[in-house]
């Protein structure tokens, strides 16, 4: 009797104050709650714990104190975690988009007369040149393989963009230091070709479009045989002085007879082939991605030079074994819808 008088009195606070929890705990939690009261009523049930119904109440009273503290600070942390989610996602969604590439400083001056041109391009912390307006706008929006007199030409642009020369001086930011310099290649530099458009944007206001036409052109290709190319090993062949040329990340050392070619790729091989050819485009399609080192013969006689000869049989790329063929590739028309000249700076 005093058992089941107990459990009358023990019920009543939780029957009575059941409305005032409006959430729904989850599952593992509202099991954990369970076993506690069902802990907590074996306790008040046993013989051994017999209370008054008024010791009761007051024990009661303090276990329901203690499951409210402990379910509100249950539901506070679960609370938290999905705003918390949540504020990360709006940070997320809210992040800033990556600045375009430019160049931090530019410099655009008219060149003097007498005055050396600026060389090497490509410098660590950005580049410089001297040349023509047509030749920096063809550089900046030709694709990046190839030798870009070949791929493309300038049009509908003003008589002193093709005559008049100009030094260019351009230096990165230091949060783009390093991606220039993994990218040092000005040939085949993306973020040399974003950086210039840019600039001549800014410094001339220029504005263009573009159309795509198809021009013949020499693939170089691998012969039946395998190729005559060893890879390169960094510093095996030192340059010679006055002999030497720079020719992408490699070199060559020219004598009477021959090209000694030292850490060169394809791609860089194109671009001297393409100069060779009078201009015309020479692409590669060998497939091969290393950088080699091969030697080419070269005949350099004046007979040869004034010949009616093909200029690419001066040095035969066949004795290494690659071969030319014909085909076609894309030719870039860049027309100026407006340049103005810029202000020397």
């Amino acid at each position: 009797m005093k058992t089941r008088k107990f459990a009358a009195c023990h019920s009543e606070p939780h029957a009575k104050n059941s409305r005032i929890f409006p959430f729904k705990p989850s599952p593992i939690r509202a099991q954990l709650i369970a076993r506690f009261l069902r802990d907590e009523w074996d306790r008040a049930a046993s013989p051994r714990a017999a209370l008054s119904c008024a010791a009761a109440k007051r024990r009661s009273r303090g276990t329901f104190v203690f499951v409210f503290v402990l379910l509100s600070a249950l539901c506070t942390s679960s609370a938290q975690i999905p705003a918390a989610q949540s504020n990360a996602l709006a940070s997320a969604n809210t992040a800033q988009p990556t600045k375009p590439f430019a160049f931090e400083i530019v410099s655009i001056r008219p060149h003097k007369p007498g005055r050396d041109g600026l060389y090497p391009f490509y410098l660590p912390d950005g580049f410089q040149m001297t040349s023509t307006f047509s030749s920096f706008i063809s550089l900046a929006y030709t694709p990046k393989s190839g030798y870009a007199g070949s791929r493309s030409a300038v049009k509908a642009a003003p008589e002193w963009a093709f005559t008049d020369l100009y030094d260019i001086e351009a230096r990165v930011g230091q949060e783009d230091l390093a991606a220039w310099q993994r990218d040092h290649n000005i040939a085949h530099s993306e973020l040399f070709s974003l950086g210039l458009q840019a600039a001549l944007r800014d410094r001339a206001k220029l504005a263009v479009h573009t159309t795509t036409v198809e021009q013949p052109c020499l693939n170089l290709l691998v012969a039946k045989r395998a190729p005559k190319l060893e890879p390169t090993v960094p510093g095996a062949v030192k340059p010679i002085s006055g002999k030497t040329y720079k020719l992408g990340d490699g070199f060559y050392i020219q004598d009477d007879r021959k090209r000694q070619f030292v850490g060169v790729s394809m791609e860089d091989l194109v671009l001297l082939l393409t100069r060779l050819n009078n201009g015309h485009l020479v692409q590669d399609r060998t497939g091969l991605t290393r950088r080699y080192d091969f030697s080419l013969p070269l005949d350099n006689s004046p007979d040869a030079e004034g010949s009616s000869t093909i200029p690419l049989d001066r040095m035969p790329v066949t004795s290494i074994g690659l071969t030319l063929k014909p085909g076609t590739a894309p030719f870039l028309n860049i027309y100026i819808d407006h340049i103005e000249r810029p202000d020397a700076n």
